[in-house]
């Protein structure tokens, strides 16, 4: 890169590091030495498998509960293989649960790039979202790959170091085996430690607390705890509702497992999915109703829990509704009043369905009528 073009942004540069500095460091500065719990690991450096594992501080800093809430390590660590390269200096910082969430580091030295140019702030962007994917393709790549492609007509990144078009995307440019190597520090063998030391803080009140929290990663990490730890623990039973209402599609279908397991009082159970379908994301209700039709010994109250709710969903909940009714044959008052609410939908097709499950029932003389009604009013479009 020419000086010139250094020149103009070094300060840049600069600013940007000073304030990821700064907002990394807020947090811990926040927190009272009485609330931090410094734990030795043993980590082997992701550049030289060869060389003896070091033995290093992770700080772990809890809040005014006791729970955990991130981990921070400070280190050094070579990124290249040639030993060419300026030895980075920075602080990780992980999420209770071991997942990367950011990064740090001195002033003085910014990350840099081939010829030690530093980092701008969009390659600080990059690499952050680079770092909080797992799944990186980094996690298989063999680093010596960075520096000579497997296949000579394999494209490459001639610009830069020859960095093969498949993984270029993954890195910074320019900054690939920097990129490389933080990637392993911040989702390497460290993860299975970091979660180690907060299974020993996994109290009833803490996971209680990630399982109704706003924090997805934290959710899924206290979902399968309890899971695997706690089965069928009545403790957990709450806050694995909310998550079954408020989860995505993995979370409401370990919720499932871990209720039925937890609630032996079937009605019990059942009157919480119940409460719970109309409490869903509509396009996620049918996998509750569908756990709701499997059971064979359903309630007439959770039956006619579920019509007094018709209201709340659109179609498809309504037809899997009225299907497991007339699978069981079952009809009362109860259900045939909510049934015919919905003749009055704005919504053609919920109200054709409607009076075709009424159709089939032993109606009152005043429910006949409206169906009677809407049968003549709607004779073409039925």
């Amino acid at each position: 890169m020419p000086q010139s073009h250094c020149k103009q942004i070094a300060p840049t540069c600069i600013i940007a590091a000073l304030l990821l500095l700064t907002l990394a460091a807020s947090s811990l500065l926040a927190v009272p030495p009485s609330q931090r719990e410094t734990h030795r690991v043993v980590i082997a450096d992701p550049t030289s498998a060869s060389t003896t594992p070091r033995q290093l501080n992770v700080v772990l800093s809890k809040d005014c509960n006791g729970f955990p809430v991130e981990y921070a390590l400070t280190f050094e660590t070579s990124v290249c293989a040639d030993g060419q390269c300026r030895r980075v200096e920075v602080t990780m910082i992980w999420a209770a649960t071991g997942h990367y969430e950011r990064l740090r580091f001195p002033p003085d030295k910014p990350l840099t790039k081939n010829e030690h140019t530093p980092f701008t702030r969009a390659d600080y962007v990059k690499l952050d979202q680079i770092l909080k994917n797992p799944d990186s393709v980094l996690a298989v790549w063999n680093p010596k790959h960075l520096l000579r492609p497997q296949a000579p007509a394999e494209e490459v990144d001639a610009v830069s170091m020859p960095t093969p078009i498949t993984v270029k995307d993954s890195v910074v440019q320019y900054a690939a085996y920097t990129t490389w190597t933080l990637w392993h520090w911040a989702n390497g063998p460290i993860v299975p430690k970091l979660r180690a030391i907060t299974n020993k803080h996994c109290t009833a009140a803490y996971l209680n607390h990630l399982l109704a929290s706003q924090d997805r990663k934290g959710t899924k990490y206290a979902l399968d705890y309890v899971t695997e730890h706690h089965p069928g623990d009545a403790r957990f039973v709450k806050s694995v509702c909310h998550v079954l209402e408020h989860g995505n599609r993995d979370q409401i279908s370990a919720s499932l497992k871990f209720l039925s397991r937890a609630r032996t009082d079937k009605q019990k159970l059942h009157a919480l999915l119940v409460e719970s379908c109309a409490k869903v994301r509509p396009t996620d209700c049918p996998m509750i109703l569908q756990e709701l039709a499997a059971q064979p010994d359903l309630e007439a109250a959770t039956l006619e829990g579920l019509t007094d709710k018709l209201d709340k969903f659109p179609y498809y909940p309504i037809h899997l509704i009225l299907n497991m009714i007339e699978t069981r044959k079952f009809a009362s008052t109860k259900t045939i009043g909510d049934v015919a609410a919905l003749l009055e939908s704005d919504n053609f097709f919920i109200a054709r369905r409607a009076y075709e499950h009424l159709t089939r029932q032993k109606l009152d003389a005043d429910t006949q009528k409206r169906v009677d009604a809407f049968r003549a009013h709607n004779r073409d479009r039925l």
